[in-house]
Order: C-alpha cells, then structure tokens, then sequence
C-alpha cells in the first residue's frame, strides 16, 4: 500500500505525517514577509528604586529669572554666617515687644530707622517743630517748654531688630527676590560717607532749640539712631528739677552720648576730652571698627555678632595678656568710681530697684554689686519727700550716673570722659566738695 503523506506548515517547521501515524520533522522554509506591528501593550510594573547619585557642582546665578543657587546662601544662610551671627546679637532679643504709640517704636520697631530717614513720625498739635529726624534726631521743644520726643510714625506693633531695620533692602537688591548675592548690594539705611552725619540729642549750651549736635561716624552713623539717651541734658536738666518717676534721667544704651565726649552734663568752668579710642585714625568707624570686625572665614563680612574681641585692642595695646577688656586696669578704676558715687547719691535718697510705689532705697547688698545699670530714680524721696527739688548740679550728677552706668561698658568706650565725668559728679555730690577717693591723681586729663 502506498504511503500517505499530508504536509502543513508550522512557522519554519515542516511537519509529514505518515499513514502509519508516525511524525517526520522536515527542513526549514524560508521567512515570511513581516507583518504589522501590533498595538503597544499595557505598562508593566515599576522597577526598583535607582541609588542615589553623587553631589553636582554648584551652579550660577542666572540673573534674576528665578533659578536660585547656592550663590544667595553667601555671606548670609551659610553656617556661621551674618544670620547665625545675628542670633547670637542683642539685636535678636525680644525688643520691647509691646510698642504702643510712643517713642519707643523709633529704635525697637523693625522699620524705626526707615521711617525717621524718611522723615515719618508723630508729634502732639501743639508740640513744636522737631528738627533734624532724618539723621537721627529724636528730641524737640515743646511750646511750653518741656523737651518731649517724637512719636514712632509707622504701624509695627511688635518690636524686632532686623536685617532691613539697618539694611536698605528692597526689590532690586534683595536676594530673595533676585537669586544672586554681591558684595556691596546691601547698603546701610544711614549714609556712611566721610561727610555723613547723625545727631546726639544734647544740644550746645548756647541754643534756644533742641537740635542736637552732628558726630561723623561713617559706618557707625547708623549705630548712633538708637545707642543714645534720647534726652538732651542742656534742656532736660534745668536750674530745678523734680524727680516724678523712676524713669527719670536717659534711656539704656547711651553709648553715643558717652563715645561722643557730648552727651553727658557738664558743669561750668570744667572741659572735657575724649581718649585715642575716639581720636585714632583706626576708629574712623567708631562702633563699626571694634564691635563688627571682619569675618576671614567668611569672605570679610563684618560680625553681625556685634561682640568685640580682646584681639583687637591687643593692636595697640601690644603689652596687655589678659582675656578680658580690662586693659590697664581701667574698668576696675571706673567700677570703683561708680560705686562711690552710687553710694553718695543713695546716701541722699535718690536711687532706687522698685519700679514702683513704694520706692525703697538700694539695699545693701545692691551698693557695688556691680550691676549700676538696674538702678533707677528714686521719686517723692529724700531730705525733701515728695516735694524734693534737685538744684541743676544734683540732677546733673545723678543724669551722669545714669549715662554711665546705662552704657555698661565700665569706661571702655571712651575712658577719658567717662573718668571726667564720674571726678566731677562725685565732687559735687561729696560733702564739702571733697575730691573721689576712688579715682587718685586729680581730675583726668
């Protein structure tokens, strides 16, 4: 019988079967024409997550379209830089946090310094004029005579010291609006120039009005709108003088006033004179130059810190090895100063640490502890009760105290002045006149 052989092809298989049921696997044929490509089939599942890559290089500013970069952390948001050092500032306590409508928004508001260099600021109808706000001034003459202080002009009801409270920032000089940081773009609100003033509140002995007097500090200009007493002596100390409430005398911080060799009073027939930490060349920048020197480690910007460093006054004072600002003894010479007149002014009812009724006398244990800076006026007290009437040379006494004592520095600012200063308060204060027994050698010169 003859075979019977059916043949089908399977892809490149050929496959005979044969009558008796059995499977021969032919040749391959050849390939086929392609075919169509067939519809993209449903995404499978996702594959495991990558490693991460290394860290690229930094990028650059791209001029202020909106791609940030790590240009705009510096000097300011690296570690160690201008805000972690103003962190560590008092300028980053809590100030006054409640600023009401008075006088205190003009240095402890964020924009106090912003509105007074625009001239914005408030006074009672029939107050006066105020002269001289836009560099700084804060005290003007009332009709009726009495020095009264202008009124913070804007609206922050919360006290904060900031960057733009110092700092002119605004829309083209911002980094965090324009993405790029560059030396220079973050100018003080306080002109700085060698001609460039600000104004300590005393006025010359000679005026009739409340207009202060000019100090050129370049860069220190701005420091000078809120370190000061705010009070000026010539006109608030007159020929008799009630103390009505603890805050009698200048308000904390009065370092420009001392620093100046012009804020405190000064009694007829006597000069005064400032040290070399006024007169050097090298402290053209008065604060500036000791309180926010250069930062090596970050590209020279100054300390925002604001602390001063004992390496610094080892410039010229090359002899001195101690680690504290007690150079030539001389804070140690001014503690004693104080506290002998601390001493003869409570002797007379005139300090006290109450803030309020009734006003005790220091006690005790307050007289020379060393902190002269807690102490206050002591109102409605002394050989006169609530009636007391200081003469212009007590009150001035007690004015000085208070201006030295607010400053905290012990001397260190200007230690001429403020030896002068002290000789002659406690000379006037001391029975019969007689001469401090804390600072020996006659009156400092």
């Amino acid at each position: 019988m003859r075979d019977i052989r059916i043949s089908r092809v399977t892809a490149f298989l050929v496959v005979t079967v044969s009558a008796a049921g059995a499977f021969v696997v032919g040749a391959c044929g050849s390939d086929g024409e392609k075919g169509e490509t067939g519809a993209v089939g449903a995404p499978g599942p996702a594959g495991p997550v990558g490693s991460t890559g290394p860290i690229g290089l930094p990028g650059t500013p791209d001029g202020g379209t909106g791609a940030l970069s790590s240009a705009c952390t510096t000097p300011c948001h690296t570690f160690n830089g201008v805000v972690d050092q103003w962190r560590f500032s008092n300028h980053s306590h809590p100030q006054q946090n409640e600023i009401g409508g008075g006088a205190c928004g003009n240095c402890h508001a964020l924009d106090g310094i912003q509105q007074r260099r625009a001239n914005v600021y408030n006074v009672p109808p029939d107050a006066g004029v105020a002269v001289g706000v836009p560099n700084g001034h804060i005290s003007y003459r009332a009709a009726n005579g009495a020095t009264n202080e202008i009124s913070y002009g804007g609206a922050t009801t919360i006290g904060k010291i900031h960057c733009s409270t110092c700092h002119d920032f605004n829309t083209t000089n911002d980094p965090h609006v324009t993405g790029k940081y560059t030396a220079g773009s973050a100018p003080v609100r306080v002109p700085g120039g060698v001609n460039d003033t600000a104004i300590v509140e005393k006025s010359e002995a000679s005026a009739t009005q409340t207009t202060g007097q000019s100090v050129s500090y370049r860069r220190g200009n701005v420091c000078v709108f809120c370190h000061k007493s705010r009070k000026d002596v010539t006109f608030y100390v007159g020929a008799s003088n009630t103390i009505s409430n603890y805050r009698w005398g200048p308000h904390e911080g009065p370092v420009a006033d001392v620093y100046s060799a012009k804020g405190g009073y000064h009694f007829a027939g006597q000069t005064y004179s400032s040290s070399a930490h006024v007169t050097d060349p090298r402290m053209a920048d008065a604060c500036v130059a000791c309180h926010m020197r250069p930062v090596k480690a970050n590209g020279d910007v100054p300390d925002h810190t604001m602390k001063p460093t004992v390496e610094f006054c080892r410039s010229c004072h090359t002899s001195y090895t101690g680690s504290d600002f007690d150079v030539q003894g001389g804070r140690t010479l001014v503690r004693k100063a104080l506290t002998e007149l601390q001493t003869l002014l409570d002797e007379r009812g005139l300090l006290t640490r109450a803030e309020a009724a009734p006003y005790g006398a220091l006690d005790p244990d307050a007289i020379g502890d060393g902190q002269f800076h807690l102490d206050k006026s002591r109102p409605g007290s002394g050989p006169g009760g609530a009636n007391q009437v200081l003469d212009a040379a007590t009150a001035g006494a007690l004015y000085n105290y208070f201006i030295i004592a607010r400053s905290k520095d012990l001397g260190v600012h200007n230690p001429t002045y403020t030896k002068q200063l002290l000789w002659d308060s406690i000379k006037q204060v001391s029975p019969g006149n007689a001469n401090p027994t804390s600072l020996p050698g006659g009156r400092p010169q």
